[in-house]
């Protein structure tokens, strides 16, 4: 299923990548899950390693409504939710919503270049 047979998952695949290669940009959060989150989901999709991805987004959603979660201001929840983005395999709507971008200009990414595709 994961040889590209499907244009919609090989999408998911280029989201993910670039979702990835932002946050190598923008350096993960100092707190472990949030290593420990983007390590396996850097495996899952860049790797193909198989992880859990309903109880890694449970965690994620755990630690989001534990620490001020709609505070996107707050660079650790932003990065915690795009983090927390990776753990959706089907990542077309975060895409078309823009919903990422938008994190990304809440860390003080212009808007040109977080809509702009790595």
């Amino acid at each position: 299923m994961r040889s590209g047979e499907f244009p919609s998952l090989n999408e998911n695949y280029k989201y993910a990548a670039h979702m990835i290669s932002w946050l190598e940009k923008l350096d993960v959060p100092e707190i472990p899950l949030a290593k420990s989150a983007f390590s396996q989901l850097k495996g899952y999709w860049v790797e193909h390693k198989y992880i859990n991805l309903e109880q890694l987004k449970d965690d994620l959603w755990s630690w989001v409504d534990s620490n001020d979660g709609y505070n996107i201001s707050d660079p650790e929840v932003a990065k915690m939710r795009i983090i927390l983005c990776l753990a959706y395999e089907e990542n077309r709507e975060l895409e078309d919503v823009g919903y990422f971008e938008d994190l990304l200009v809440n860390l003080g990414i212009s808007h040109e270049n977080a809509y702009k595709r790595t």
